[in-house]
């Protein structure tokens, strides 16, 4: 299972680092993302990238923490499929209202994310 941590941990990297380096084209790749796919099938993707880390939590040193990854990512997936309150929509067009820093710091956020996930696996 390390590699699933492995492919995670470098696609977070990846995503960070496109994040930071070309904003204006992360956005504008997120937006169609949202509007082309739909609703259901879009929260197919953080649900099965939950449960990879679920279950290749154990070949990491910090595995409570890569778990608890997985169950966000997991609940984050059923909250999209269900759509309570039209949360979707809102978190859309809050989104949609995202300066590039904030874009910026997402991909910051994601790049130490990737580092610390990889530099754990035993």
């Amino acid at each position: 299972m390390k590699i699933v941590v492995y492919l995670l941990g470098f696609l977070w990297i990846a995503a960070g680092a496109i994040a930071i380096l070309y904003t204006d084209d992360y956005k504008a790749y997120f937006r169609g993302l949202m509007t082309r796919l739909d609703r259901r099938m879009l929260a197919m993707i953080p649900a099965v990238f939950g449960l990879l880390l679920l279950f290749a939590a154990s070949s990491t040193s910090h595995s409570g923490f890569i778990a608890l990854i997985g169950v966000l990512g997991i609940v984050k997936g059923v909250l999209i499929y269900f759509n309570p309150g039209g949360l979707f929509e809102i978190s859309k067009d809050w989104l949609d209202t995202l300066s590039g820093q904030g874009y910026r710091l997402v991909g910051i956020i994601a790049l130490v994310l990737g580092t610390v996930v990889i530099s754990w696996i035993k």
